[in-house]
């Protein structure tokens, strides 16, 4: 699978390095969309009980309406972890790749990334370290995000 989050890698470098402070490494993308983009009956019948399960909450107030989260577009995005930030950008449909940058937050807000591989996506939940989350879904055949969650964790825990 290195060769899905390499390529996510690939194209947000060649597509938007101008958008990079010098010396910014990126470490690692992933392309996702909101839940239910892929199919409208997953969102009612999988969507509230996926985000529960991964999220591990069962308040039934939405975590995507505060902090971090809801600074989130929701729309198509291509997520890019560096050395220093998350950053986000648009998804252009025709050409498959990153559009538009959209915002960046340091790396040290982002808290985790959990996912459930689903029949023909992940539910991709990332965390952030306000305490907010927002469910995303990543499509299987162009995704690996369990490098992308391994890359928030080396970039999140202190190095010994």
């Amino acid at each position: 699978m290195t060769t899905l989050a390499g390529g996510w890698t690939k194209k947000i470098n060649k597509a938007c390095k101008n958008d990079f402070e010098p010396g910014e490494e990126l470490i690692a993308g992933v392309f996702v969309q909101p839940m239910g983009t892929t199919s409208k009956l997953m969102v009612k019948e999988v969507g509230d009980l996926v985000g529960k399960l991964v999220v591990g909450s069962t308040d039934t107030e939405d975590n995507a309406s505060q902090g971090h989260a809801s600074a989130l577009p929701d729309e198509r995005l291509v997520l890019g972890l560096t050395d220093q930030r998350l950053m986000v950008w648009g998804h252009s449909q025709l050409s498959g790749k990153p559009k538009g940058f959209k915002m960046a937050l340091p790396a040290t807000e982002v808290a985790s990334v959990q996912f459930e591989k689903l029949k023909t996506i992940y539910a991709f939940v990332l965390g952030f370290a306000d305490g907010s989350s927002k469910l995303f879904e990543a499509p299987r055949m162009m995704n690996d995000p369990e490098a992308f969650a391994t890359a928030v964790d080396g970039a999140v825990t202190p190095s010994a």
